[in-house]
């Protein structure tokens, strides 16, 4: 029996390649029927890709080039930033290792698994794929009016040309790769047949999907391959429609259709063929001027610790009057606000953004609030000491593995295939809040945090999608708590995590006020800031200890001795030097006046916005000496994720994934960056956010 095994080597892929692209390139047949495999399980999977689509006769020479061989089975081809794939059947086994078990298309169990493979081969081998790939060409080829407007779907303008210009020797050269001239397209029907006519007896027995009770690749790839006989409107590629047919393959379809099989194929395609992302959602690549400045900025924040040296030590307080905005630079001065809190406050920042979002939440509040307390502690009960040993573990693991799938290809995007992965992840295993698809969740969740703590100048636009961004999840994540309490008023257990302990605290008289919305608000509150501050600080650790050859290998170290409370110290420290942002925002409604440890007194004009510059407060020898100096084994009171009342909540949780993240990073044989722009600064980013961040390694 024919299977994929569960084997690396099974996937076709280049060793030496440069990809430098914030989204992945699909290149591909646009009439493909194999391409429709591949396509199908991008789409399944949500990844937002560049549709590179060719016609027919026009690929060879481009697949070629990407993959260095000249073989057409070679087609379709995916490129990202750490691995080039090539071949439909390697693409999903390449998706089939690193997606949700839901989105998984070949069972666990072993006879399942064989039964959907044998019928994976059986549809995509040369009895049936290259019998429906010769029929529709024969069919088409029959005239340029059937062919043309098929070939030209999908395709480059330049392409269109050449198609309009030289149909003749793209005919030509589609006859010569499928051997059109062998058999008349009455013999390839009747193949054809014969497997609708098997898949018409499996069906007999009124099962609603080929193998067990849920959707396969045995089902994907039938209904693929049929879909040239059947033509669905759903189709991701380029087919005909029935009523631009020659009548000979209308009537054939007309025929197909009526079976139980046709009917089958369709209902896939209706029920399960999920919708490409769309190209208008691929960010716009920075053109040349953009990475000029982006240059300059990534050159400057090598140095940025000599900024916040300079400002602590000479504008303790710096006042721009027109913008009615405070600097508060010092560390005595940054913490004696931060302590202040009633008299700082924070509700004026950011609470109308929050709630606006997904509802009040306990960190846009202030004391004075009498939610704060009260929502504060009921999170607060719901998390434990010990669930950050849970956390070390999962993240742990799921860095191994991410790691081990990586390792043929010597490459590893950290942000997209390694870090965003992980985090969202752990919101359904430690959070409770499963995705409904992860690349969605993870969008979700990057326009909500940037509108939180970046939207400076309050863009419409951006405000306005992180609202609606907003109600999507908060509606997502309601119907979520809705099952779990059905579930416990069914009497059956759920599982430990900080979502389910809330929903069980909710049951008890104590907590009776917690209803869904408030269980909701709090979890949603978490949520927002765990991903993309977690992502970005990551790359940034490893931007400071790349630039740093000495400190580099000294962490190595660190991480291959598995002493992960040194490891923190290093991380750390990293971030004091190359902080994910420089401060935190208060507000001043009245005057106030601040003195810290010293004598003088720095009066703050009544309504103000004053930015505590956290950063600077950690480049003060006062508190850091040597401030200039990295060392990883200080005893001082980092600021990293802000200080006193509104400290991140996440702050403990921060401790472990980014120290957890960074030494599996450390831990890569010889790891080094990526030569070229995903390997310098931030990576490639999509305006503050990295996106891709490539390291490679032995």
């Amino acid at each position: 029996m024919t299977q994929i095994k569960n084997h690396l080597n099974d996937i076709r892929f280049k060793k030496e390649f440069n990809y430098a692209q914030l989204v992945p390139t699909f290149v591909n047949n646009n009439t493909g029927l194999a391409d429709e495999i591949a396509r199908w399980v991008l789409d399944r999977n949500s990844i937002l890709y560049k549709n590179e689509s060719h016609a027919p006769g026009l690929l060879k020479p481009t697949i070629a080039k990407l993959t260095g061989k000249d073989n057409p089975e070679n087609c379709p081809v995916l490129q990202m930033t750490d691995a080039l794939i090539y071949n439909a059947e390697s693409i999903i086994h390449f998706y089939e290792q690193r997606c949700t078990p839901q989105n998984r298309l070949i069972p666990k169990e072993a006879n399942a698994a064989n039964e959907v493979l044998e019928l994976y081969h059986l549809f995509t081998g040369e009895f049936f794929e290259g019998k429906v790939n010769r029929y529709l060409y024969s069919q088409l080829l029959t005239s340029a009016s059937f062919a043309k407007p098929v070939f030209k779907e999908q395709v480059s303008s330049g392409q269109k040309f050449l198609l309009s210009i030289g149909f003749g020797s793209v005919k030509k050269s589609i006859n010569n790769e499928y051997d059109l001239s062998l058999f008349h397209a009455e013999d390839y029907l009747k193949e054809i047949k014969k497997i609708f006519s098997k898949v018409d007896d499996l069906l007999t027995d009124g099962r609603r999907y080929l193998v067990g009770e849920c959707f396969t690749l045995a089902d994907l790839s039938f209904a693929a391959i049929a879909a040239a006989m059947v033509l669905p409107e759903e189709f991701g590629g380029a087919l005909p429609n029935i009523s631009q047919v020659p009548d000979d393959y209308r009537n054939a379809v007309i025929e197909l259709r009526a079976t139980a099989a046709g009917q089958f194929a369709l209902r896939m395609y209706l029920e399960n063929r999920t919708t490409a992302r769309p190209q208008s959602e691929i960010p716009k690549e920075k053109g040349i001027l953009a990475r000029i400045v982006n240059g300059e900025v990534t050159s400057l924040a090598k140095n940025q610790y000599k900024l916040f040296y300079f400002l602590q030590k000479h504008f303790p307080v710096l006042k721009l009057p027109f913008l009615k905005l405070v600097l508060v630079c010092k560390n005595d001065l940054v913490t004696e606000v931060l302590n202040r809190d009633n008299d700082f406050t924070i509700e004026e920042i950011n609470a109308k953004k929050m709630s606006a979002q997904k509802g009040a939440f306990f960190l846009g509040m202030d004391r004075n609030n009498p939610q704060f307390d009260r929502e504060r502690d009921f999170v607060r009960r719901a998390s434990h000491r010990e669930d950050l040993e849970m956390i070390r573990k999962f993240v742990r693991s799921q860095a191994e593995e991410i790691i081990n799938n990586a390792h043929q290809y010597g490459k590893l995007d950290v942000s997209a295939s390694f870090a965003r992965v992980i985090l969202v992840r752990l919101l359904d295993y430690y959070f409770g809040t499963p995705s409904p698809n992860e690349p969605l969740m993870i969008e979700w969740n990057k326009v909500m945090f940037y509108d939180l703590f970046l939207n400076f100048t309050n863009n419409k636009k951006k405000h306005d999608l992180a609202c609606e961004y907003g109600v999507q999840r908060m509606e997502w994540v309601v119907s979520v708590i809705n099952e779990r309490q059905e579930q416990r008023r069914e009497g059956k257990e759920i599982a430990d995590n900080l979502l389910n302990r809330m929903i069980h605290m909710a049951e008890k008289d104590e907590y009776k006020w917690a209803d869904v919305d408030v269980i909701q608000r709090n979890i949603g509150g978490l949520l927002t800031g765990i991903q993309e501050g977690t992502n970005k600080s990551l790359i940034l650790i490893l931007e400071e200890l790349f630039s740093r050859p000495d400190t580099l290998q000294a962490a190595i170290e660190v991480a291959n001795s598995g002493d992960m409370d040194k490891m923190y110290g290093y991380v750390k420290e990293a971030m004091r030097f190359n902080p994910t942002q420089p401060g935190v925002i208060r507000y001043s409604e009245t005057t106030q006046t601040i003195k810290g440890n010293g004598s003088k007194q720095y009066t703050i004009k009544p309504k103000r916005t004053v930015m505590t510059l956290t950063s600077s407060a950690m480049f003060d020898p006062a508190a850091f000496p040597d401030p200039k100096k990295f060392i990883s084994d200080r005893t001082s009171t980092y600021m990293n994720y802000g200080f006193a009342l509104h400290e991140c909540y996440g702050k403990y949780i921060n401790a472990v994934t980014l120290t957890e993240m960074t030494a599996a990073i450390l831990r890569l044989k010889n790891v080094r960056l990526e030569p070229g722009s995903a390997g310098k600064g931030m990576g490639l980013t999509d305006g503050p956010f990295p996106v891709n961040y490539v390291v490679c390694f032995d």
